[in-house]
């Protein structure tokens, strides 16, 4: 079973969308179910126990923002009325180390960006224009599972400790913290390589096989 007794995502999906759809817009309404999904699969809200008590759907630029009412919810600060994304609560579980993951993409892209825009012709067929920089050697999986091997559970909780989870950009990596020294210092000494879009695609692809996904 995909969550209670929706077999597959998609059943979920419809099943959430009838009860959303049916309310008219900026009236708060009341859901059991829609607090239930929150407080059970929110990244943020299912590890403070946080559920909203209402919620309502304000015209916004992708057709409506949808909101939950936390004013109940027991938190360290007041919350009241906050953005909630539904359709985050039915996708896969992201863990700490999943988002610390994608703070050293974020942390490591100036310098890819940079090496591209130094090397304008793609290193692997020497013919087309670059389009991307990859990491060759080491692989950026075997750099960050390199560096987990590295690093207590500990450290990966106190690397997280001072990000506002309701904040609505990405966590990023704290200076001077010991998960990214190494980071920086692995990552100083690996090899980037700068690919036209096929010679990239062809790369993500084989990248894919290989990790076994």
């Amino acid at each position: 079973m995909f969550w209670r007794q929706f077999a597959t995502k998609k059943a979920a999906e419809d099943a959430i969308r009838a009860i959303i759809d049916s309310q008219p817009f900026d009236k708060p309404f009341e859901s059991a179910f829609l607090s239930d999904l929150v407080v059970e699969r929110h990244y943020f809200c299912s590890r403070r126990g946080l559920r909203p008590s209402r919620f309502r759907k304000l015209r916004g630029y992708s057709a409506y923002t949808f909101e939950g009412d936390f004013s109940t919810a027991a938190a360290p600060r007041q919350i009241g009325w906050h953005g909630v994304s539904w359709t985050k609560c039915l996708a896969p579980p992201e863990s700490d180390w999943d988002r610390i993951v994608r703070a050293m993409r974020d942390r490591c892209e100036p310098a890819k960006t940079a090496y591209r825009q130094s090397h304008p012709t793609c290193e692997n067929c020497f013919a087309a224009p670059s389009h991307q920089a990859h990491h060759a050697r080491p692989t950026f999986h075997t750099l960050t599972e390199q560096i987990r091997n590295s690093v207590a559970d500990a450290a990966i909780s106190d690397c997280l400790a001072g990000w506002d989870w309701f904040c609505a950009k990405n966590f990023v990596l704290p200076e001077d913290h010991q998960i990214t020294k190494l980071f920086d210092e692995l990552h100083a000494r690996a090899t980037l390589q700068a690919l036209c879009r096929d010679c990239h695609n062809l790369t993500k692809k084989r990248k894919l096989q290989a990790n076994g996904t």
